[in-house]
């Protein structure tokens, strides 16, 4: 059997024969970018000198649904040959050769394990889980096999988005960035169309789906900008300390320790699946080693945080609680967490908050951050966030450490609680 590779253009053909194991590329909508890697999987389940009998060749997208768009794309430019098997229930392609190109969802980053895996495609990678690519690329490693990840641009702090910087020092990652400017030189759609979209769409929606280019979300109250200044270095004075703490409620779930100088963070914890009894004695610890006064420690009081803040005596925190007054009036937020993470973006963005961190802590609290977004549907008499199970079901694990963050502003609000003897 003979294949004669389709037209591509010069972006396409950088990308497919690209000599890097691994590549990573951010491109425009209507791009071209899933027709390229579809000829790419299809001619590595083709490659001439090979027995391909039993191998497998993967194409990985977030969701069922988006994964069974590429199967039928495939299927429609394969049907007219006559000569492969289509199994539509489990989105199946049954080569000549004997090789197999299965059609799978990430959802579940446990059905990623598998084993003669020769070639994959991980489509819109950025909405997929980081986990989902921690799979994937351990079902490659026995056979050692190349991968290309593909997507629109998915935020500063994305995984995909991050894995990027691999390229600048390592020749096994290749990094490739196609805009809408690229795909009309090339002829892949026109100018007109492009300036209609732009006209259509908001600047920041055009901006990351036509341009490929950083752009804060509609709703998201954080910009890039100022969760990168966050972590800057900054002279540090002396001033009043304090501890905020996330407690687990869950299994998966951390509990964050953060240990506060004035509003820069100079030290967290963060511990895995600990009782009552090990967050409290690690509070007291840290409260001890700062010199943190208890009546300027806090705890989120839901779930075992309850129990944690009875044996310490220190301030208990309620997410669902009823908003703070401000000089007497109460202010449109439906609950307490909502009002403090609004302050606590309202003050990164004025960049009056520092974090010092290690870099793993840093990678996780700007992918929270970035997720700090009113919800689609807004109903402006009581302002809330995007709850923290949607998060979760971005990121594939709790917000636990901008929660911890968030938790500080409870005494930029009450700055004068206190309990008072009046004589």
């Amino acid at each position: 059997m003979e294949i004669k590779p389709p037209q591509l253009t010069d972006y396409q053909k950088a990308i497919v024969y690209s000599d890097a194991r691994f590549t990573i590329t951010e491109a425009s909508t209507k791009s071209g970018k899933t027709y390229s890697h579809i000829i790419w999987l299809f001619m590595k389940a083709h490659e001439k000198g090979i027995d391909h009998d039993g191998r497998s060749y993967w194409w990985c997208a977030p969701i069922y649904n988006q994964a069974k768009i590429a199967f039928d794309r495939f299927r429609r430019y394969l049907s007219a040959a006559g000569i492969y098997r289509f199994n539509e229930t489990h989105l199946v392609i049954y080569c000549p050769n004997g090789a197999k190109i299965y059609f799978k969802s990430a959802e579940k980053p446990d059905n990623l394990y598998g084993e003669d895996v020769y070639a994959a495609v991980f489509d819109e990678a950025p909405r997929a889980k980081e986990a989902t690519w921690f799979a994937l690329r351990s079902t490659l490693t026995a056979t050692e096999a190349p991968c290309k990840l593909i997507g629109n641009f998915g935020g500063q702090s994305n995984w995909v988005h991050l894995l990027k910087e691999k390229a600048g020092s390592d020749t096994t990652y290749q990094y490739f960035k196609i805009t809408c400017w690229d795909a009309i030189r090339e002829g892949i759609i026109t100018e007109k169309e492009v300036l209609q979209a732009k006209r259509d769409l908001p600047e920041k929606v055009f901006k990351a789906l036509y341009e490929a280019e950083a752009s804060e979300d509609e709703g998201q109250l954080i910009g890039y900008a100022a969760i990168k200044k966050l972590f800057e270095e900054q002279e540090l004075k002396i001033e009043k300390r304090y501890i905020t703490a996330d407690i687990a409620r869950f299994g998966k779930d951390s509990t964050v320790i953060m240990v506060w100088n004035g509003f820069t963070v100079i030290y967290v914890k963060a511990l895995q699946a600990s009782s009552i009894d090990q967050c409290v004695e690690a509070i007291k610890s840290i409260q001890r080693l700062h010199d943190v006064d208890i009546h300027n420690v806090i705890v989120d009081q839901d779930g075992l945080g309850a129990g944690a803040k009875d044996y310490l005596k220190c301030r208990g925190f309620v997410n669902g609680s009823r908003a703070v007054k401000i000089k007497g009036k109460e202010e449109n937020f439906a609950n307490l967490k909502t009002q403090c993470y609004w302050k606590l973006a309202e003050m990164i963005n004025d960049e009056l908050i520092r974090v010092r961190c290690s870099p793993e802590v840093e990678k996780s609290l700007s992918q929270e951050l970035e997720w700090v977004r009113l919800p689609r549907e807004i109903d402006t008499s009581k302002i809330t966030i995007l709850s923290k199970d949607k998060i979760k079901e971005y990121l594939g694990r709790s917000p636990d450490y901008s929660d911890a963050l968030m938790m500080r502003m409870w005494f930029v609000l009450k700055p004068n609680y206190a309990r008072y003897a009046v004589r």
